[in-house]
């Protein structure tokens, strides 16, 4: 009989890449680690893990051995939804990994709807990026990552289910005094001549922004290279720049601005992961709708050209 913790070790390898971040991750040391993937080994009677230099990585065996894990890990995440369901009660520990923008603009709203609907729920938030947002799901880190689908390392794998929280549109940003803000849309080639302003920081959100443009038949010329988006806005307010920025980052800093709709249409969708299995529990189920909540009354009340689909349901 395999043992269900050296699984789940050998799982969390194969997200971490190395025995240490494993180590880190669940608070023990490195060579409990190694002693448990080796008794796994004895267990199963595979080679599963292979030195590579100083590293290692899992061998053929050992990755089609997490691949059939997904489905014990599901299972068990099942039972624990339903007997969350049975206990008729919304408490414990509710653990929510979110990108800057969404965590800045959603997810405050979010978390005082749910303490104030569910005193007994405890409520603890990460910010990350999206691929470090998956790392803290599938480690167990976040019972919910909030992702978005421009990641490069889009891991919707058949451990994780994925839900559509809203679609994010880009526009584009402009300081008040900029000939195109008397435009309805601008087009993205319109701004191969304009000096641009990008947040370098979050690489994923640089590169489709990058992507975007050179399909357009042009790269941007970024002469302000920031690290965060406030530095951004305020190199576009101060008229040094333009910028293209997603809704959820404009989301209460409109002021000094012109904003406008891009053209060919940029967006992302924002989604609400959690580990299959796990969905029909009470507290993701709850933690879903305040985020649909939220959103309604933090961002779209506020910033025009938001659409949400009522439709979707978790």
């Amino acid at each position: 009989m395999i043992n269900v913790q050296r699984l789940r070790l050998l799982r969390e390898l194969s997200f971490l890449g190395t025995i240490s971040a494993v180590a880190d991750s669940l608070g023990l040391t490195r060579p409990a680690v190694s002693q448990q993937l080796s008794q796994l080994e004895k267990d199963t009677g595979l080679v599963l893990v292979e030195r590579a230099g100083r590293s290692v990585q899992l061998t053929g065996a050992g990755l089609r051995l997490v691949e059939q894990s997904h489905e014990v890990f599901e299972s068990l995440e099942r039972i624990d939804a339903e007997i969350a369901v049975s206990r008729n009660s919304i408490s414990g520990d509710l653990r929510i990994s979110a990108f800057p923008s969404f965590a800045s603009t959603v997810l405050p709203t979010t978390i005082s709807l749910l303490r104030s609907s569910h005193p007994q729920l405890k409520v603890f938030m990460f910010e990350h990026e999206p691929a470090e947002g998956m790392v803290d799901l599938m480690t167990k880190r976040a019972d919910v990552a909030v992702l978005d689908n421009l990641s490069r390392q889009d891991p919707r794998n058949e451990a994780v289910s994925y839900q559509p929280l809203f679609g994010d549109d880009f526009y584009v940003v402009m300081s008040e005094k900029h000939p195109f803000r008397k435009l309805d849309t601008v087009p993205l080639a319109h701004l191969a001549e304009e000096e641009w302003a990008l947040n370098r920081s979050a690489r994923i959100y640089h590169s489709s922004i990058v992507d975007a443009c050179l399909a357009e038949g042009f790269s941007p010329n970024i002469t302000c290279d920031c690290r965060d988006t406030t530095t951004v806005l305020q190199m576009v307010r101060a008229g040094l720049a333009i910028s293209v920025l997603p809704g959820l980052a404009l989301t209460g800093h409109q002021q000094g601005l012109s904003v406008r709709p891009l053209t060919p249409l940029l967006k992302r969708e924002v989604l609400f992961a959690t580990l299959k299995g796990r969905s029909s529990h009470p507290a993701i189920q709850e933690c879903f709708r305040a985020m649909r909540s939220a959103y309604a009354r933090r961002v779209q009340s506020s910033f025009r050209g938001f659409a949400l689909d009522q439709e979707d349901d978790l």
